[in-house]
């Protein structure tokens, strides 16, 4: 017993040390994109793609075709309330940006996957919603700023926001030790940075991860999209861990400048959480 209390904390320094040694070197041993995820994106890079062809583009991947139907019926992307049960309409409607969304959240489940019976699995699907519910406000939050521009990338950020802790997660399996919430925070949107870059989404998307924790910071001009991101990720919080009443709600909206960007304070807060809480709570669903 005495000489496993002794492994445990130089095996732990080990595995930390091995992740700075790739991320410094971005040499870090990243998991591919899924074959057929990525056929499927690589399909939706083509200018000339028509709703129809890529229709049948997602029908390689049933679970993203039931995953599309269920976005399209959402309240935050089907504001008209009309519903959808055909695969092309669903398209046409959704888009090809939103495509790409479901695609990418299917696929990153598919990559980072840990057995029901691990210790891990619970943390994993919590991370997952957490992911899914950032990304929606993320988009809510760029709808109800008029940063159309920045939409679709606001709801990748946030389904990609936690991807460096799915991998952390994945490779800790066997050292549960390892998936502390200090390593997560510590590590996590480095590694994430690393995968996004690796997966060949925008830098901007990938920078947006990386500094997704650096609230205190401050820049001129228009919100971007780290902006967004860091309030989406800041009200999905309020939402499933905190009361958006308590005193932390305001304060955080008081002292985060990318609130005040996006013309949040701490008397409208409540207001633009209900106005767009349902919405986000359908598209949850639809992702789950």
């Amino acid at each position: 017993m005495q000489q496993e209390t002794q492994v445990a904390p130089d095996t732990r320094l080990d595995f930390l040390k091995d992740f700075a040694a790739q991320l410094t070197s971005r040499d870090i041993d990243l998991p591919p994109f899924p074959d057929v995820y990525a056929r499927i994106l690589n399909a939706l890079n083509d200018p000339d793609l028509s709703m129809e062809q890529l229709a049948r583009v997602v029908t390689a991947a049933p679970d993203l075709c039931v995953r599309i139907l269920l976005m399209a019926n959402s309240a935050l992307l089907n504001r008209a309330g009309v519903e959808v049960t055909d695969i092309s309409v669903a398209v046409s409607r959704l888009g090809v940006s939103a495509v790409r969304s479901a695609a990418v959240s299917l696929a990153t489940k598919e990559v980072f996957d840990i057995p029901k019976n691990s210790p891990l699995s619970r943390q994993l699907d919590q991370l997952r919603a957490a992911s899914v519910r950032t990304a929606a406000f993320s988009y809510a939050m760029a709808n109800r700023s008029g940063l159309s521009q920045l939409k679709d990338n606001a709801m990748l950020a946030g389904l990609l926001h936690n991807v460096g802790s799915f991998y952390i997660l994945s490779k800790a399996d066997k050292y549960p030790e390892f998936a502390e919430e200090d390593v997560m925070q510590n590590w996590g949107p480095g590694i994430g940075y690393a995968i996004i870059e690796n997966w060949g989404f925008p830098e901007e998307l990938a920078k947006a991860v990386e500094d997704q924790d650096i609230l205190e910071a401050s820049h001129f001009g228009l919100p971007d999209l780290r902006d967004l991101l860091i309030v989406g990720k800041q009200l999905a919080s309020f939402v499933e861990g905190e009361t958006p009443e308590s005193p932390g709600c305001e304060e955080k909206c008081e002292k985060i400048p990318a609130f005040a960007k996006l013309d949040i304070n701490p008397d409208n807060v409540l207001q633009v959480l209900g106005e767009i809480n349902e919405e986000v709570e359908s598209f949850v669903s639809a992702l789950k």
